[in-house]
């Protein structure tokens, strides 16, 4: 084996996208060294650089009752209230921070900001990048400026295989170098996870977030919940297109093969604006009548949102120039649209500040437990770049903390040796992780696995991914460190897909982006279902029923999203569908 390299900080913080840059630059001012760590190339900007760059933001005219109230009717009732108060309230601060560091949002010409109001609500709007196209990576390239304006440093090629945990604290991490597969050890004070839960590889903005860091979080002992929640999108056949969020308020709609915008029949009022989710159980349900494809029409568009809404800049003005070369020209036609699930939308349960449950283990981003399978524009940006920060400032005062009473040291030696059976993997004959990968991916696309679920569907995949843990992953290894990588994020992809048909089938209701076609009602109280490491590796799950009443939790649901749609009964395995509690 050979030496490891070896790092020490105040604050580690796993992966460099939009809430790492942002735990980084809170944690900056207040630790003396913050370090990021990223499996990919320097720059490479996240999934935030395939971003639109718009945000979500509370603007000082605004209640934060009136948000919290919207949010939790959204959320069927499943809302964190405390955490996402304070994501609302912190909102503002970090969008002032963006447009100080020269983040331009749009404008009309008396000067005011742009905002598209999300899903068909009054309060949750969000506020568009201008130029239109570049905000994403504009977003990246302003934070990383940021970062090494306050010396924080980045290494980038390192895959974290394991967190390194003495007396129940996690003081670091070990992992190795996915080019030259050197092993890299890292002591630190505090660890951020900011990798995203996981997802399954299907996209073109979601084939990096494996479910890693799931992995190292489950096996240190956290805690996750929300993990039956997929986000379903929806998505051109042929090509890409980011923005269906803003133009679908614009006037863009789904028809069917005969030209019925369908969305209008399940929800007269909601129509098509609504989360993806909604729209995707239409479009099953016309295919099922014998009325696919999905076209999505932009012709009938607002002139003014087709201005706000055509790429000036970035990828998608590329994609755009592309299109019409071939005769596709996006906003005067219809164009055939497609389901396509991209992540999970759970993680690890925290606190308002950001702890994990496992001393010296912090989560920001989507690491952490806050979507319920629904999802708004901009949403995500407001989302990391607040429990970024956060968890920045948290990390790091209670690190700096730690002088006092000291922080516990590890032999890097040691560390390497506990992850020797992982890197002994390099190199060896047997399975490449791409068909193990496949595999995952082959039993999660189903309808009755991933729109509109069904115990028999469920569980029929969940006896497809134990064969693959049984017969397959044991014979996987790897060619080079890339695929060694790649071998990592089988296994995570593993993880994340178990918990979520565990987790969709102890939900016999539907709530939320949960349609169970067999329980199509919602049923009981509103809880999420836990899932922790139990003994002998088996998961353990709990339910723990939203404690309305509480502190932090003012608003008891009184009226329901869900109960916009009405989707017709139809027939399915498990037999006759199950009435409400």
């Amino acid at each position: 084996m050979q030496k490891p390299v070896v790092y020490t900080t105040d604050v580690l913080i796993i992966g460099g996208g939009f809430s790492g840059s942002w735990a980084g630059i809170s944690a900056a001012a207040h630790a003396k060294d913050v370090l990021i760590v990223d499996k990919a190339a320097r720059d490479w900007r996240g999934l935030g650089m395939m971003s639109g760059g718009d945000m979500i933001v509370m603007q000082p005219e605004f209640k934060v009752d009136d948000l919290v109230d919207e949010m939790v009717y959204y959320y069927d009732g499943l809302c964190d209230q405390p955490l996402v108060r304070k994501i609302l309230e912190n909102s503002y601060a970090r969008f002032c921070d963006l447009e100080r560091w020269g983040h331009h949002f749009a404008r009309d010409e008396q000067g005011k900001l742009r905002a598209v109001v999300q899903r068909g609500l009054t309060y949750m709007r969000y506020y568009l990048y201008h130029p239109y196209g570049k905000g994403g990576p504009h977003t990246c390239n302003t934070l990383y400026d940021q970062l090494a304006a306050r010396g924080v440093r980045r290494v980038s090629n390192i895959q974290i295989v394991r967190l390194i945990k003495r007396d129940g604290r996690v003081v670091g991490a070990a992992g190795f170098h996915t080019r030259s597969g050197m092993p890299c050890v890292i002591r630190a004070r505090a660890v951020i996870l900011c990798t995203n839960t996981g997802g399954f590889k299907l996209s073109y903005l979601s084939n990096t977030s494996a479910g890693e860091g799931t992995l190292l979080a489950y096996e240190a002992g956290a805690t996750f919940q929300n993990m039956e929640f997929l986000q379903n999108w929806t998505c051109p056949v042929a090509f890409a297109w980011e923005g269906q969020t803003g133009m679908l308020p614009y006037g863009a709609r789904f028809v069917n093969k005969d030209g019925e915008d369908f969305m209008k029949k399940y929800s007269p009022m909601r129509g098509a604006k609504s989360d993806p989710h909604y729209n995707i159980r239409g479009m099953v349900l016309e295919t099922r009548a014998g009325k696919g494809p999905t076209c999505f029409d932009t012709s009938t568009m607002s002139a003014e949102g087709i201005e706000v809404m055509t790429p000036t800049g970035g990828w998608m003005l590329l994609n755009d120039q592309k299109l019409k070369k071939l005769g596709i020209d996006f906003f005067h036609q219809k164009t055939e649209w497609m389901p396509q699930f991209q992540y999970i939308f759970g993680g690890m349960v925290t606190d308002t500040d950001c702890r994990t449950g496992v001393p010296g283990l912090y989560a920001a981003g989507r690491s952490a437990s806050l979507h319920t399978g629904v999802y708004m524009g901009g949403w995500d940006t407001c989302m990391t770049s607040t429990t970024g920060w956060f968890a920045g400032e948290t990390a790091a005062r209670e690190a700096m903390d730690m002088e006092t009473h000291g922080a516990a040291a590890f032999a890097a030696e040691e560390a390497v040796e506990e992850i020797a059976d992982f890197l002994n993997l390099n190199g060896r004959p047997g399975i490449p992780p791409k068909d193990v990968v496949r595999s995952i991916q082959e039993l999660m696309v189903p309808a009755d696995v991933s729109v509109l679920k069904t115990g028999t569907g469920l569980n029929r995949a969940l006896h497809q991914l134990e064969r693959v843990r049984n017969e397959y992953m044991p014979e996987m290894t790897a060619q080079d460190p890339h695929y060694l990588m790649k071998l990592l994020e089988a296994r995570g992809m593993a993880l994340v897909a178990e918990m979520y048909l565990r987790a969709s089938l102890a939900r016999k209701e539907s709530r939320c982006g949960h349609f169970r076609e067999d329980f199509p009602l919602r049923r009981g109280e509103p809880g999420w279902y836990r899932i922790t490491k139990g003994a002998g590796g088996h998961m353990d799950m709990t339910f723990a029923p939203v404690p309305f009443g509480s502190e932090g939790y003012a608003v008891t649901p009184y009226r329901y999203y869900m109960d916009d749609f009405d989707y017709p009964d139809q027939p399915h395995p498990d037999g006759v569908h199950s009435a409400a509690d």
